[in-house]
């Protein structure tokens, strides 16, 4: 049988999704031999390329060799400490190295492209343009220059959703692993815990799978509370205008007085539209979740954990990648011809904000305290747009899980 005949069932179904896969990977090749594209993608490289997956590697190799890792990390090329839990080393008992980055960097860019094309399912050639908008954005193709841990949070959290709603009981246990795993990981993704109840099943069933897999979280988390404490000193804050955050609204506006009007400017047209937007389809943002399978795992898991990134301020750029879970669901309500207000607003705000950073790059400067960014008016009118979409895509999101959460807890049942 011809596979790539177009008249072949699996031509029909993958030629959407096998497109975007390979521009993906083109694009990110393409980078990679010509730095200067990455440049005016926003993509600010770093030699070596996977610097991330390297810091991951050069802990757990001076781990071995006896360093106090959470100190001082002389292995990693940046000299940077360990800023993540003690699961993380493991990468030195089993003999992984810094040599190594270059096959470990390449096989979880193909697996997480693979994955993540799989996710977001397109289906025609709308659906299509969206998704490689989505996949060479600077902070997806961030993510993967530099080999991000991140990205591992984004296979596992995927992986757990794909399990839990499976039929069964075994794959459930196994989905709950893995969150427990991921959550081990980087603390956050906690948060996916909710994503469990994407599961069809009674409702105190779907009670005790959630609230014991969070128990066993909140014991592993608690085993390890001394790491995490020193890991929170260590961790940087993205307390600048390519971080997202309460705590970085609350403190942008006082600190840069002269500088406010055009924020506001620039933020307050931008969220009135947002909290207008909420008021007036709040039926359809209530409703817009399915409340058990795949795409209503993905979505919960997604949204959930870019929200309480949010309100922790812990957002950087390629934190984004929880997003694209989401926006399975957008993909496809977007293709087909019931496409509704509210599915429009979150994934043309979401690709809004995936692409202004680009923007942000060439209208502000760094200055000499390496904390703020001097520049014309209209640059600060940008960043107050940049900084009100993060807070919109937030805001809808949360309406639309608070929606999800009660229909599955009180009105369905499978």
């Amino acid at each position: 049988m011809n596979f790539f005949s177009k008249d072949s069932k699996f031509w029909q179904e993958q030629r959407w999704p096998l497109l975007v896969g390979v521009v993906v990977m083109l694009v990110f090749a393409a980078g990679v031999v010509f730095p200067g594209l990455f440049l005016a993608l926003g993509v600010n490289a770093i030699h070596p390329i996977f610097i991330d997956l390297i810091a991951i590697l050069a802990a757990g190799e001076a781990a071995q060799q006896g360093w106090d890792v959470y100190a001082s990390n002389p292995l990693d090329p940046l000299g940077r400490p360990h800023v993540y839990g003690p699961w993380w080393l493991v990468t030195g008992m089993v003999g992984l190295l810094r040599v190594d980055a270059w096959w470990l960097g390449l096989l979880l860019a193909v697996i997480f492209v693979a994955t993540a094309v799989k996710v977001l399912a397109p289906r025609n050639l709308r659906t299509t343009f969206i998704a490689i908008l989505l996949l060479v954005s600077q902070p997806v193709l961030l993510a993967i220059e530099r080999g991000n841990n991140d990205l591992i949070i984004f296979l596992l959290l995927t992986a757990a959703v794909w399990l839990v709603t499976r039929i069964s009981w075994v794959s459930s246990l196994l989905a709950a692993a893995l969150v427990i795993l991921a959550a081990a990981l980087k603390l956050y993704p906690v948060a996916a815990l909710p994503a469990l109840a994407a599961r069809a099943t009674t409702r105190g069933r779907m009670l005790l799978l959630v609230v014991g897999t969070g128990l066993v979280c909140g014991g592993i988390i608690l085993s390890s509370l001394a790491v995490y404490q020193r890991v929170a000193e260590l961790a940087p804050e993205p307390l600048t205008v390519f971080g997202y955050g309460l705590k970085l609204s609350y403190y942008l506006l006082p600190e840069i007085a002269w500088k406010r009007y055009w924020m506001l400017s620039g933020a307050i047209p931008v969220l009135l539209f947002f909290f207008w937007s909420c008021w007036r389809k709040r039926r359809e943002f209530w409703n817009l979740v399915p409340t058990t399978g795949f795409t209503a795992g993905c979505y919960v898991a997604g949204a959930i954990c870019w929200c309480l990134c949010y309100a922790a301020t812990i957002n950087y750029s390629y934190r984004m990648l929880l997003l694209l879970l989401p926006a399975r669901l957008w993909l496809q309500r977007e293709g087909t011809a019931k496409a509704g207000y509210v599915v429009r607003l979150q994934w043309i705000s979401v690709l809004l904000l995936f692409w202004t950073p680009r923007v942000i790059d060439y209208l502000l400067i760094l200055n000499k305290e390496d904390r703020y960014f001097d520049g014309p008016p209209f640059s600060w009118a940008v960043v107050g747009i940049e900084q009100a979409l993060a807070a919109g895509v937030t805001i809808t999101l949360l309406w639309a899980l608070v929606g999800w959460g009660w229909r599955r807890l009180f009105v369905s049942q499978p």
